[in-house]
């Protein structure tokens, strides 16, 4: 009996059954217990908010979605992230220190800036003025500055998870003008405590009922609510520079390169935009404030080019040079003129008529220095 025609073995293949194999069950079962765990955290308890518990989510995360992996690629995820959060936890718990250094609080500084800027009004009582109803009522689409505004506490975080699991080069290179960011930041608090709009009217420097209006956890949560648990949360003496324009420009500039279409950049230079007025009309910052974060971005991007070009300055040394190929008409390697170059002794002659082929393939590849499955350059270094 002849055998079946090509045709008939790919439909015999294709209709005999596909086994899955463990590993692929193992892959799927790690992520969809990950994401049943993460929703039901978020709908009992709320939105990760503590640094801790954002970051032990992420790494959690990151096992979880390559689950199959060697021992070793999971212990690397964890000493890649530990000094990152580390760092992180000690910016929050020395953010409030400009409250008990006994500095003075900068109230009526800010005021004057914005009103000598936009030639005696202050933008954030303009803005609340026209957009806020006679009796301080929200409008509708306050849903959207409250998504805006808490993207702030979750946005860069998941960025950064996706940055490492697309390269690490990048990741590393991000998460350090993060750290240069939170810093200089942190210094600036210390040095300079100023105090939001919705503090200023607090104490009557602004007119009263400038208040936190922007909303917050994502337009659920009631405006009420989210403010109390803003209040607690943050420190009223951090408001110069303004981090959350300061993160947003930074991740739009994180995925510039990686956005490749016309929409995609589109919503990029939105998001920062969009922080800012939601920062200014929402009575959490002046425009000042604004300005000052997004020029602690460049700040932070240059010292840490400036790090990175050091760093690899003193790693050039010692990476050896690739060395030169011999010229084929040098005296070394030439005879007379118009003779046949001398081979070289590491390259293998052409195989004789009849020969095996493998030996003039290798022969080949040698003096094109190609091999079989390394064309494609490796890993960046991060």
């Amino acid at each position: 009996m002849n055998p079946p025609s090509l045709p008939g073995r790919a439909l015999a293949v294709m209709r005999a059954p596909q086994l899955v194999s463990p590993r692929q069950y193992l892959r799927v079962a790690a992520r969809c217990v990950y994401l049943a765990a993460l929703i039901g955290t978020v709908v009992t308890m709320g939105i990760p908010a503590d640094r801790v518990y954002q970051a032990a989510w992420i790494v959690a995360g990151l096992i979880a979605f390559a689950i199959d992996r060697p021992w070793r690629g999971h212990v690397r995820v964890v000493v890649d992230w530990l000094p990152l959060v580390a760092a992180l936890v000690v910016y929050d718990h020395t953010r409030g220190i400009a409250d008990e250094l006994g500095l003075p609080v900068r109230v009526h500084e800010p005021v004057a800036v914005e009103s000598w800027l936009f030639g005696g009004t202050v933008p954030t009582v303009w803005l609340q003025e026209r957009l806020l109803g006679a009796d301080g009522e929200r409008p509708g689409w306050t849903m959207i500055t409250a998504v805006v505004y808490t993207s702030h506490f979750l946005v860069p975080w998941l960025l950064a998870a996706l940055l490492y699991l697309y390269s690490r080069s990048r990741w590393a290179g991000y998460m350090r003008r993060v750290l240069l960011l939170s810093y200089f930041g942190l210094i600036t608090y210390i040095l300079v405590p100023a105090a939001p709009p919705w503090y200023a009217s607090e104490v009557g420097v602004l007119p009263d009922g400038v208040g936190r209006v922007t909303g917050f956890g994502f337009g659920v949560v009631p405006i009420d609510v989210g403010t109390r648990w803003l209040e607690a949360q943050g420190n009223p003496v951090a408001a110069l520079p303004s981090l959350h324009s300061a993160f947003a420009l930074l991740v739009a500039v994180a995925l510039w390169p990686i956005a490749r279409r016309g929409w995609m950049r589109a919503l990029l230079v939105a998001f920062p935009l969009a922080m800012a007025f939601t920062l200014v009309y929402g009575g959490e910052h002046y425009v000042v404030d604004v300005l000052l974060g997004w020029g602690y971005v460049g700040f932070a991007a240059l010292a840490a080019r400036a790090w990175e070009a050091r760093r690899g300055a003193r790693l050039a040394p010692q990476i050896s040079p690739p060395a030169r190929a011999a010229s084929p008409t040098s005296p070394s390697r030439a005879g007379h003129r118009g003779s046949t170059p001398a081979r070289t002794p590491d390259i293998p002659p052409r195989a004789a008529p009849g020969s095996p082929s493998g030996t003039a393939d290798t022969a080949d590849r040698c003096r094109t220095g190609s091999t079989p499955g390394t064309d494609r350059a490796g890993p960046a270094a991060p």
